[in-house]
């Protein structure tokens, strides 16, 4: 029925693990949809487990006689991972009728079960998307990595289970979408110029989704992003998703960033972020709290373990700030690994203020917000 090299038909199902469920009682969903792709020399497949629907497609060589079919996904996704690199696999229709399929490679055989193509979900949109938009994929895809690592993975306030995606105020100089992520302890904004409907409401885009679109959507081009009441789509380089979004009111964010800071303290990223790496090394797992000491152009790093022992450690940053403050570890570290450049600045209050880091240079939007821990 079709034959295509090792490394294609891998990479289309590398969303296997992101979207099949191994334990689903509907066999279907645990099947990936074999069909025709849009572009000539190629298929595509899809993926789908009721909440996000995935597709993309692969070069393939088809026969005359090729017809859509499902077999199951994990299953598929391990016999071609562990076939030779750099071969091609065959796959063909196992006697007449198509209820199983033989994949060779080689002098490897196996045979598949087939479910008809026709018993596949496919997630419909009632009435159709009334809000469409086009977006540079290098910019999306940066802002959706620089926001994925402070979305919240506690289930009871589902509603921070996601990315929040809003437009610009009406008024606003520049016009675009801000994308936000918050867990409670820090928060990430950025700001990503498009042309659309100020009047658009604001969306959660799942945290499933999120790693999803991670892994398929191109990173150059563009993407266009069309949204319904319940639905998100995103299409780009032939590749598609459609997702549920988050049923929730994301919370008031604006509220939770500071303005018109006190203090602010102009610092080298590598060497805050090396020498915090090096003071945490004797903190323990329940805490992992950094006391942040400024005064007269030094930064002193301080960490004390009853049961391990103590660190600290020195550098320089310019501007005026002194004060005492203490910061998880981990999450200065993340925040400063999703900021671009070698300077940033970090904007301060007093001790139980939330701090503001910013790369030198960047949009106003563009920051993270931490929240800072008793030391």
């Amino acid at each position: 029925m079709f034959t295509a090299e090792k490394s294609a038909l891998m990479a289309a199902l590398a969303l296997t693990a992101n979207v099949v469920e191994k334990r689903n009682t509907i066999p279907i969903l645990q099947n990936v949809l074999i069909e025709a792709g849009a572009a000539p020399g190629s298929l595509s497949a899809r993926l789908t487990n009721l909440d996000i629907e995935a597709s993309t497609p692969f070069k393939a060589i088809a026969d005359v006689d090729f017809e859509p079919f499902t077999v199951p996904a994990g299953l598929l996704a391990d016999i071609v991972r562990k076939l030779p690199d750099g071969c091609d696999v065959t796959v063909k229709r196992k006697g007449g009728k198509l209820d199983a399929v033989v994949i060779e490679a080689g002098r490897s055989k196996f045979s598949l079960q087939v479910l008809p193509a026709s018993d596949f979900h496919e997630m419909k949109v009632p009435g159709g998307f009334q809000h469409r938009f086009t977006i540079a994929a290098g910019d999306f895809a940066a802002a959706i990595t620089a926001c994925g690592f402070a979305v919240s993975t506690e289930e009871t306030r589902y509603y921070l289970n996601g990315i929040f995606l809003h437009p610009t105020a009406a008024d606003a100089e520049h016009q675009g979408v801000i994308l936000v992520a918050t867990d409670g302890h820090r928060l990430s904004k950025r700001y990503v110029k498009a042309e659309m409907d100020p009047a658009m409401p604001g969306v959660i885009i799942p945290r499933q989704s999120i790693k999803v679109i991670e892994k398929i959507l191109p990173k150059a081009g563009e993407i266009i992003v069309e949204l319904s009441e319940n639905l998100i789509r995103l299409s780009g380089g032939s590749s598609l998703i459609t997702s549920k979004l988050v049923d929730g009111t994301f919370p008031d964010y604006v509220r939770v960033v500071p303005n018109g800071h006190d203090m602010e303290a102009t610092l080298d990223a590598p060497t805050l972020a090396a020498a915090i790496d090096r003071v945490a090394t004797v903190s323990g797992e329940r805490g992992r709290a950094v006391r942040f000491s400024f005064a007269g152009g030094q930064l002193h790093l301080e960490v004390k373990n009853p049961d391990a022992g103590d660190a600290s450690d020195t550098l320089s940053y310019d501007g005026h700030a002194e004060l005492e403050i203490g910061f998880n570890a981990r999450y200065v570290n993340d925040a400063l690994s999703h900021l671009p450049g070698e300077q940033l600045t970090m904007a301060l209050g007093d001790t139980n203020s939330p701090a503001v880091l910013r790369s030198i240079g960047a949009h106003p939007e563009n920051l993270i917000v931490l929240m800072p821990m008793r030391v």
